[in-house]
């Protein structure tokens, strides 16, 4: 009898590295706001710092799930990238903030680091399956 994988399942295959790259955010957040406390940083650099930030989160997610999926490394990477930018979204929503291009940047560059990732993952050659 063969057991359950969530990781086989057609959500989770795309939530779980999902959570690992907001995992992966939620580090650098804190590693940002260490640098912040450490001395000032200029607002652009922040900018510049959380933009690649959310950009390296879609990669990691794109990364696993192309690691898990083993095929269509571009769809699974972009499907990771809009959840995140959806995501994303959704908190600029709860947080009444107005859409301003530095949304529109993250997501534009959420798209291509997911890709990547996706097609990384899934042509990284395995020594032992995943699950």
């Amino acid at each position: 009898m063969r057991h359950f994988s969530i990781w086989k399942s057609r959500t989770g295959k795309y939530l779980l590295p999902t959570l690992e790259g907001l995992f992966c955010l939620a580090c650098g957040g804190l590693l940002c706001a260490g640098l912040l406390l450490l001395g000032t940083i200029p607002a652009l650099v922040m900018t510049w710092l959380m933009h690649g930030l959310w950009a390296f989160s879609a990669f990691c997610a794109g990364r696993r799930a192309g690691l898990h999926g083993r095929t269509n490394g571009i769809r699974t990477g972009l499907i990771c990238s809009f959840l995140l930018c959806a995501i994303l979204c959704a908190g600029c929503l709860i947080l009444e903030e107005l859409p301003t291009e530095r949304i529109l940047t993250r997501c534009l560059l959420m798209c291509p680091a997911g890709i990547t990732g996706g097609i990384i993952g899934v042509n990284t050659k395995l020594r032992k399956p995943p699950y």
